[in-house]
Formats: structure tokens, C-alpha cells, sequence
């Protein structure tokens, strides 16, 4: 990845979505950038998380680690599917060669790539297979959190940028999104829906809503507001049909 393609996705990343507009750039970052193997480590992992930690008090590790990755998934998914849907590229996101950065409150806050970093396999498969499913099986290594919490985190936000990008607003042409990243967000059905985590992580309920089927665990961490309609504690799961 180089500087005219982080210029090229930002240039397309519409306003609704401007929070995230250069979340990704060219690596390999200053001496505090983590690159994202090394929190396989647990005392990288532990000192990583520990000014977010901090600014929470004491709480449920779990509940902490759902939270952190929440802003983690913003990072890769409004680049990432800005580069498959409005410029039809995968950008080079393998887990391995992606380097991390943090605010000063300890939220993710860019994601960096090596000039010439792998790429995962094509579409929105290839980057949960070669970005998202390695951090889901890192943080329940660091803390034993549930991979379908993690799923939801990631599927929420995906769904939510996706769907920014599908409408596009007036400074964008609309384009609809390819039919690989609708099947593996559950917009439509058939066996790849089935298969993918994205898909599964979410249901439509009786008005239409999609809403998760794992709570996130925000519930647990003091001042944090609630995910309203989207949390399953608000309604009944059984109203939630079946993956597709």
C-alpha cells in the first residue's frame, strides 16, 4: 500500500463516514506503533489495552477487550469496504503485516500497512479470513471472550458502513455493493450467507431491524450508553429467525 491509494480511498469515503477517512495509511509507524502479532504476546496485549483499561475502571476484562475492538473494526472497515465497493480493490490487510497506532485514551486510532504488503484473498471473504478471524482468536486468547461477541461487534459495524456506502450521499455517486460483500453481510441468502461469521452475527426481528444476537458487554462497563435496538437483552432472541 502507498500514499496514492490511501489518497484514492479517502477521496471516496463519503461524509457520513468522515471519522474513519484515513484510518489506514503507508507503515511502518513511529517507535509506539504495535504491530498486531506481537499482541499475541499477553504483556503487549496487557500494556496495549491499558490506558483504555484504565479509563474505565474496574470492569469486566471481557467487557473491556468487546469495547476496544469495536473502535479496532471501525478502523478496517471503512477503508476496506470503501476499497471493495466504491473502487472494486482489496487493500493489503493481512493480520501479520498490519501495524496498529493509539490516541491517547488508548482507542485505536490508524491502522498502517508496509509498502508492499500481502493482500488477503479477494472481497470481503478473503479480509475475515485474513484479518478479521485472526483478531477474533487473539482477544479470546488474551482474555477467553466469546468469538460471537466479537462477531457482532464486527458484523454491526460492517453492515453499518456498508450500508453508508450502498447509499452513497451528494457529493457521491451511488454504487450498489458487489454481491460477494451482500452475501457475506446476510443481505441476501444462499449457502455463502450461511457460512460467513458477518452474516450470522446478525437478524432481522419483527420490524425489520437488524439487531445482534450476542450482547457486546457494554451493558457491564459504567457510563457507557447502551446499543439500543441493536442490543438482544432489549427484546426477546427467539423473535430473531434463523441464519440465513
Amino acid at each position: 500500500m502507498n500514499a496514492e491509494i490511501a489518497a484514492r480511498i479517502a477521496d471516496h469515503v463519503p461524509a457520513s463516514l468522515a471519522a474513519y477517512r484515513d484510518s489506514v495509511a503507508p507503515g511502518p509507524g513511529g517507535p509506539k506503533a504495535v504491530p498486531m502479532w506481537a499482541l499475541r504476546d499477553e504483556a503487549v496485549f496487557d500494556a496495549t489495552l491499558a490506558a483504555f483499561a484504565a479509563g474505565h475502571g474496574p470492569a469486566d476484562r471481557r467487557a473491556i477487550v468487546s469495547y476496544w475492538s469495536q473502535y479496532y473494526f471501525a478502523l478496517v472497515a471503512t477503508p476496506a469496504l470503501t476499497a471493495l465497493m466504491r473502487l472494486g480493490e482489496p487493500l493489503p490487510l493481512a493480520f501479520d503485516e498490519t501495524v496498529l497506532e493509539l490516541d491517547s485514551s488508548g482507542k485505536p486510532s490508524r491502522l498502517l500497512v508496509c509498502p508492499g504488503g500481502t493482500e488477503c484473498q479477494a472481497g470481503l471473504a478473503g479480509l475475515i479470513d485474513g484479518h478479521l478471524r485472526p483478531f477474533v482468536t487473539l482477544c479470546q486468547a488474551r482474555c477467553g471472550i466469546a468469538p460471537r461477541v466479537l462477531w457482532g461487534n464486527a458484523a454491526t459495524i460492517f453492515d453499518y458502513v456498508a450500508g453508508e456506502l450502498r447509499q452513497g450521499d451528494s457529493s457521491e455517486v451511488d454504487r450498489p455493493p458487489c454481491d460477494e460483500v451482500a452475501t457475506c453481510l446476510g443481505w441476501r441468502g444462499g449457502a455463502g450467507c450461511a457460512r460467513t461469521p458477518l452474516a450470522q452475527a446478525l437478524c432481522p426481528d419483527a420490524s425489520g431491524c437488524r439487531r445482534r444476537r450476542a450482547c457486546c458487554l457494554r451493558h457491564r462497563l459504567p457510563g457507557v450508553p447502551s446499543c439500543g435496538a441493536l442490543c438482544p437483552l432489549e427484546r426477546p432472541i427467539e423473535r430473531c429467525p434463523a441464519p440465513c
